[in-house]
Order: structure tokens, then sequence, then C-alpha cells
């Protein structure tokens, strides 16, 4: 009985001197093709991106360590139109990958190879690679910015706004701002259901941004299109500066150039 009594104590002290696992496992990439480098994402630079075209592999090796037993690793790989904005249509192919895989002991080597897409929509994607261990650790997450491009169709569409003349004038709210001018392209617009033009609007002081006017171009669309419409000031915005944005997509999402506004509105 005492021997007994002697044991279950002992148990109970070892367990209850057992530190919990607090620590995450790590994630090496030491492999990738194509390699990353600093790029211009979003309109910030950033150390992870990688071009890549349509049909092309991403390949790369990853080593996960723990200081226990891993448990889950995922491959998460999803647009970033418009920085979490803009969305792709259908006759295009948006990239889309989410791998989950369970792995064990204290380290592991995988290896992916992610094909793009032949007719792949043109833009920016994410690649996440994360990892947990057994006691739900979570890796801090490497993150790749993916510039993608599709091999059919590189060229940008070139955009040119006529009306209004000025690039800083005054509105009220509630008045209309007459906008004009032109979109080419070296294929036609409306192919592949990505073609459009759309007006974009913010408050310098806070950055939100709201679209005002957005056109998609129907099938028909060629390679020329000209566009006349009138944008109305929300009578909901307060006073004070705001930009107003132009812009337009092709066929693969390829964006054309910017066409900016400054407005001061009372």
């Amino acid at each position: 009985m005492r021997l007994i009594l002697v044991t279950f104590l002992a148990a109970t002290l070892l367990q209850s001197c057992t530190e919990p696992d607090t620590t995450s496992p790590l994630i090496d990439v030491f492999e990738l093709t194509p390699i990353a480098s600093s790029g211009l994402v979003c309109g910030e630079i950033e150390n992870n991106v990688v071009l890549i075209n349509s049909n092309d592999t991403l390949e790369g090796q990853i080593r996960l360590t723990d200081d226990s037993e891993l448990s889950q690793y995922k491959l998460d790989l999803h647009n970033n139109f418009d920085c979490h904005g803009h969305a792709g249509k259908v006759e295009t192919t948006d990239w889309y990958v989410l791998e989950i895989e369970d792995v064990g002991g204290s380290e592991q080597i995988v290896t992916f190879n992610l094909s793009v897409p032949m007719n792949v929509t043109t833009g920016n994607y994410h690649f996440s690679i994360q990892a947990t261990d057994e006691s739900g650790n979570s890796a801090e997450s490497i993150i790749f910015s993916l510039q993608v491009t599709n091999s059919s169709d590189s060229e940008t569409p070139v955009l040119a706004v006529n009306s209004p003349s000025a690039a800083t004038f005054s509105a009220l709210k509630g008045d209309q701002i007459s906008f004009e001018g032109t979109v080419t392209d070296n294929i036609p617009l409306g192919t592949g259901s990505n073609g459009k033009l759309e007006l974009r609007y913010w408050e310098i002081s806070n950055q939100t941004i709201s679209t005002l006017y957005e056109l998609d171009f129907e099938s028909s669309t060629g390679a020329l299109v000209y566009f006349d419409f009138d944008a109305t000031v929300p009578i909901t915005t307060s006073d004070g500066t705001y930009i107003f944005e132009v812009r337009s997509f092709d066929a693969t999402n390829n964006p054309s150039n910017i066409v900016q506004f400054t407005v001061e509105i009372d």
C-alpha cells in the first residue's frame, strides 16, 4: 500500500513539474525557383517578391523544425489583385493553392512544385508558408508576393483622360464631374472578361478607398474604347481634399497607367 502511494505521489509530482511546450516551430525556405528579390507591390517595396509567368512552376524546399514534435504545415496561395480589392473574372484562371499536410518528428523537409495555370489571371498573388507543432504553437509565417504574368498578353493598356482637363479643381457635394477619354490595348479589351474601367476616390486624410464608377467591357469590345460618363460627388462626403483616380484593366487583368485628380470638396 505504501509503495503504491509513493509511486502515485512521484508520478503526480513529475506531471506537475512538466513544463508546457510554448516554443513555436521554425520555417526555413532554403530553395526557391524562381528566386525572390525586392520589388514594388501595391505601392510599397517588399523583399520577398517572385516574378513568374503562366505555365511556369514555383518550386522549392522548406525545412520545418521544432523542439519537440511537429504537427502540420500549410501552403496557401491566393490572389492579391488590387491589394485585396479588385477580383479577376471567369475566363482567365485565378491561381489558387491550399495544401495542408500532417508532419511529424522534430525536423521535416518539404518539397513543393506549384504550376502556374496556362491562362492565368495577371496580377499580384500572396504565397504563405505556415506550420504548427503538436502543442498548437504556430511558426511565424513566411509570405512571398508573386507577380504573375500571362505570357499570352503581357502588354498593358493605355489610358488617356481628356476631361477633366485640370489635374486640380474644386467641387461641391452633389456636383457631377464629367470624365471622357480613351483606353487602347494590343488586343480587344473585351476578350477574357477582365476588361474594365473604374473611377475610385479617397480622402487624403484617411485613405479609405471607394469605387464611384465601374464599367465592365462587353465581350464585343474592341482594342479601342471611348468613354464618357458623369460621376456624382456623394453628398455624404466630408469637406476636404480628395484624390479621384481613373484606371483600366485589359482582358488578362493587366492594369493600365493611372490618371489622378486632386479635388477640393466643400
